[in-house]
């Protein structure tokens, strides 16, 4: 992506810049539509553009390295709804840069943290914070040639994406609740009532209660000859000795 707004950037100086006001943002225009998408990749000088690519390339690689499941979605997220809040609330000029989406990763990375209290989250958390928490001044309106609302509204977009995909976990998250589940797995308790006690019908119980005591009395038959055969032997044997 970065390599991509440096290749636009090098087009557009070879074309003396047309192409900011041709695909900037416009605001509340139909014909700034599209600057949506491409505002990001137009800067206004060599200055700009280097102060947007450290962040951007570094928060991006962030959020590529540490969300693998969901930063697709993630930077389309932050990209667009950037961008369409600018296009709705932003003052009536020309808006260009990466800036906001800058601001929009950044925010992102710290409020997920917050709502996931995942502890690997936390930490991405704590570090963009340290590093990049002097950008907030940024977002104060009265900065000349500074699209200030661009700033403010991705931090607020990434404030908003960071609550929003709170609930879609990442690999490692997955694989630690299933571990917490099963380490906090209820055990089964012994019952007075048998488990099944109240899923079988009045028949069906009076069946297994009477095959039961059949079996009983089945077994009490079998002890009882098996003790007639024994005093049967032990008669022989005491005729045998008489003799």
């Amino acid at each position: 992506m970065l390599a991509a707004i440096w290749a636009v950037f090098g087009i557009n100086l070879l074309l003396g810049g047309h192409l900011n006001y041709q695909y900037g943002l416009h605001t509340r225009e139909i014909a700034g539509l599209p600057g949506i998408l491409l505002s990001p990749f137009l800067h206004g000088g060599i200055g700009h553009i280097l102060s947007n690519s450290f962040p951007f390339l570094t928060l991006s690689a962030m959020l590529v390295f540490f969300y693998k499941r969901l930063w697709p979605r993630v930077l389309l997220t932050l990209w667009l709804g950037t961008g369409a809040l600018v296009w709705t609330l932003g003052r009536d000029v020309t808006h260009i840069g990466a800036s906001g989406v800058v601001y929009a990763l950044a925010a992102f990375l710290a409020f997920s943290g917050i709502f996931r209290r995942d502890f690997r989250a936390i930490v991405v958390s704590l570090v963009v914070l340290f590093y990049y928490g002097g950008m907030i001044v940024g977002i104060l309106p009265g900065q000349e040639g500074v699209s200030w609302e661009s700033h403010l509204l991705g931090l607020l977009m990434g404030a908003f994406s960071g609550y929003l995909f709170r609930g879609e976990l990442e690999d490692h998250e997955i694989e630690k609740r299933e571990k917490d589940a099963a380490r906090h797995k209820p055990r089964i308790k012994d019952h007075f009532l048998p488990a099944d006690a109240f899923t079988k019908t009045k028949q069906e119980r009076a069946e297994e209660q009477r095959l039961a005591e059949i079996a009983a009395a089945q077994a009490e038959r079998e002890r009882e000859q098996a003790a007639f055969w024994a005093r049967l032997e032990k008669i022989k044997e005491e005729d045998q000795l008489r003799r």
